[in-house]
């Protein structure tokens, strides 16, 4: 995309001639907190099951299978419902919806935690979120009995039952310049493949460490800031190692 210096400004997407897709982690990222660990620590038990998870002694599903098996009391959703209004909540994301809504951004929440806090949680705040890709939760009435996880894949090393890297892979729009926003250890291998990242936490200290390039943010609100100033000065560019791991994965399907 050629553009002389003294061409105005894109003013939408349709002055745009490349799509844009954000995908967004949920726990600690559009949630302050991560609720699927205290929803767990607080109604069940998450040792000795989440150190060896982190430890990598034993893949993540056997890990949530743990925390289903380990729980004290029925995990229902009134319970749920009654423990996410105790938590803190980032306003910044109806913000960022927005302004992703008004420029033609795709936008996918994209979490190894369970459909039964993100949707209940998004929408005591009024959040309107079409796409999510999430572990789900299996109910016998309204008790939670097992989790089942549609969108893991076989092979997959990550620490993560949701492969967000073949989220990406496979929702992202052709040839779109992908955004990626994190915090956590399951958004390491994702961030690999995006064009633009937006880190806190573990996730900006590997970023950090591997060289990664990055903006942080403490908010979304910080993360819509940065998004306009980038489309503002034409910035969002594809990232050539990122496109090349996007190609070779492609390749190898």
């Amino acid at each position: 995309m050629n553009i002389h210096p003294n061409d105005p400004a894109p003013r939408g997407p349709q002055e745009r001639r490349y799509d844009i897709d954000i995908f967004c982690d949920f726990d600690g990222t559009i949630s302050p907190v991560d609720i699927g660990f205290g929803l767990f620590d607080r109604y069940g038990r998450q040792e000795p099951w989440n150190t060896m998870a982190e430890d990598g002694r034993i893949p993540i599903r056997e890990y949530w299978r743990a925390m289903i098996a380990h729980l004290e009391q029925p995990l229902t959703g009134d319970v749920v419902d009654a423990f996410i209004r105790e938590l803190p909540f980032d306003p910044g994301i109806s913000g960022l919806l927005e302004f992703a809504q008004g420029e033609g951004i795709g936008f996918t929440v994209v979490s190894d935690g369970l459909d039964l806090y993100i949707e209940r949680y998004l929408k005591l705040h009024g959040v309107a979120c079409a796409n999510i890709v999430c572990n789900r939760a299996v109910l016998d009435g309204d008790e939670v009995r097992s989790i089942s996880f549609p969108h893991a894949a076989e092979g997959c090393m990550c620490p993560s039952a949701v492969c967000k890297r073949n989220v990406i892979l496979v929702r992202a729009r052709p040839h779109a310049r992908i955004v990626y926003i994190g915090d956590g250890v399951t958004d390491y291998c994702p961030a690999q493949y995006a064009d633009i990242i937006f880190a806190k936490g573990r996730l900006a200290a590997y970023c950090n460490a591997n060289r990664l390039p990055h903006y942080p943010f403490k908010t979304m609100a910080d993360v819509e800031r940065q998004l306009r100033l980038l489309l503002e000065r034409r910035r969002i560019r594809p990232r050539h190692q990122a496109a090349l791991l996007r190609k070779s994965a492609w390749e190898e399907e």
